[in-house]
């Protein structure tokens, strides 16, 4: 029953924010100085980070709460938060945080190790029901306190990705036991964190949020801040022009020279994500990797960013985005028609192949035409070197169940990242461990790579991990059992008169650092 009751007050939590169409209300004036408003598509269904798993409607709770660290926005690295210093045992499976003195949530309840393991524990037990809780602490195996101010994770086994997760603002955030204690399943309607800002209320459309008298830090540039939902780029450009607006996010690209032409600055990022075009490694005519060596280099990247995606993409070099990826490899050569040809005859086809590609019809966030333009562009550039294309396109769920049950001989097919890691695109895409019931949809298998991919998993040294992620890299381009296409454009547009604006490429902005002159 309580599960139900949650549900439906999801549901109507939900509903009240983003009735109303493209309208917002509850503003019309232009914000004060001491005032930020930010519009985006939608909003959070829930503002208990334990129970969210969408960047897009993140902002709100990235205001309100933290956690023991944070990723720099510009390199994806771990930096301190609540936690001032942290340590990791020899055998990598003890990982230690000792947290800063003094730090108390919005409603007074002190932020002390017992409150972080209370915190921690309870997204615990939510593994079952949440992915993002599943994602986070799967690999822990108990919380521990040592004094008032340090709490150990004890991990299963060697998990270096660990403290990236910790910095993900679902079920990673310290939420006030005491707020939780207080209001149970409602505590989504009265969140009390350790962020800059505070819930003040939640309107029609937005959710405002008001400067927390208790932040440890410098107190919030702005007052009170409010995050609107406008699904229409149009009309969030026009909130913008019109000085009802500091920020909107997803401008679109058909109002980028207007918004230039009154003076507004934009702000673009690659994507933490790669759209790719993925092979069956073990059917027909692709099991053979010159095959797919042919197929994955004869492609033009920036031509197919330019007329397949309409130019709202970053043409890839490799299969991680480049804030992700901790050098550069090789990169991927470029065949021309006749050598795609020379390589089909040499293995078997002199008269060429003829293919079935199969894609997914709904715009994606590294794919905003939708997969069909992606795929179209593609025929055209295969179709001269003797790959010769049929497409089948289907709604996205209905894709993936083709995926699965491998239809055609090649898909087109995307991943948007969770943590910032390589091992989140690499290991999570095609480790040997993940073919057949994860996300390595091309069913390959290689050791060499599975002991790079492993090895990496589980040493703490950065040093030694960028070298294991560019060997497991190299691997990736002589075999292709995929080959990256593009990563996505994340993009902001402010006023003048806003500044320190840091956008990352998950889609966030860091409300702490924003300020209006």
């Amino acid at each position: 029953m309580r599960k139900i009751f949650f549900t439906v007050v999801s549901l109507l939590f939900l509903f009240i924010l983003i009735r109303g169409g493209a309208a917002v209300l509850g503003w019309g004036a232009a914000p004060g100085k001491d005032e930020l408003v930010v519009l985006q598509g939608s909003l959070p269904d829930s503002l208990d980070p334990a129970r969210n798993s969408s960047f897009e409607n993140a902002l709100p709770i990235t205001g309100i709460y933290e956690g023991l660290v944070r990723l720099n926005p510009r390199t994806l690295e771990p930096e301190p938060c609540l936690a001032e210093s942290w340590n990791v045992s020899d055998d990598g499976r003890r990982w230690t945080f000792h947290l800063k003195p003094g730090i108390r949530f919005s409603d007074g309840t002190a932020c002390d190790a017992e409150a972080v393991k209370s915190s921690m524990a309870r997204s615990m037990v939510l593994k079952d029901t949440d992915p993002y809780c599943a994602f986070v602490f799967n690999p822990v195996s108990s919380i521990e306190t040592e004094g008032r101010y340090s709490v150990s994770f004890v991990l299963k086994y060697p998990y270096a990705p660990f403290i990236k997760n910790l910095a993900l603002p679902f079920a990673a955030p310290v939420v006030s036991p005491g707020a939780l204690s207080k209001y149970g399943d409602e505590f989504w309607k009265h969140p009390s964190g350790t962020g800059p800002y505070m819930l003040k209320e939640i309107g029609r459309n937005k959710i405002v949020l008001q400067a927390n008298p208790l932040y440890r830090g410098r107190p919030a540039p702005a007052r009170r801040v409010v995050i609107g939902a406008v699904p229409d780029s149009q009309s969030r450009t026009g909130y913008l022009l019109d000085g009802k607006a500091d920020i909107i996010f997803s401008p679109g690209r058909e109002n980028l020279d207007r918004l230039q032409a009154r003076g507004m600055n934009i702000v673009s990022v690659a994507g933490i994500d790669v759209g790719y075009l993925g092979f069956y490694t073990d059917k027909p005519p692709f099991n053979n990797k010159y095959v797919r060596m042919a197929a994955a280099y004869a492609l033009d990247r920036e031509k197919i960013v330019a007329a397949g995606l309409g130019g709202e993409g970053v043409p890839a070099a490799g299969l991680a985005p480049p804030a992700v990826m901790p050098g550069k490899s090789k990169g991927m050569p470029k065949y021309s028609p006749d050598q795609v040809r020379r390589i089909l005859h040499r293995e078997g086809y002199p008269a060429g192949i003829d293919v079935t590609l199969i894609t997914y019809q709904d715009a994606r966030r590294y794919c905003p035409p939708g997969g069909r333009a992606l795929a179209e562009e593609i025929k055209r550039q295969l179709e001269p070197a003797g790959i010769r294309v049929t497409i089948r396109s289907r709604p996205w769920n209905d894709h993936k169940e083709a995926i699965n049950a491998k239809d055609g001989h090649f898909f087109l097919y995307g991943w948007t990242g969770d943590n910032g890691d390589a091992d989140n695109f690499m290991y999570t895409l095609l480790a040997s461990s993940q073919a057949g019931h994860g996300l390595n949809a091309s069913g390959f298998k290689n050791g060499s790579l599975d002991i790079y991919l492993n090895t990496a998993r589980r040493i703490a040294d950065a040093g030694s991990r960028n070298y294991l992620y560019l060997q497991a890299e190299e691997i990736i381009l002589d075999e292709v059992p995929l080959t990256a296409i593009n990563h996505s454009i994340i993009r902001i547009a402010h006023r003048p008169a806003v500044s320190d604006v840091n956008l990352s490429g998950f889609g966030l902005i860091d409300l702490y650092t924003v300020k209006k002159g």
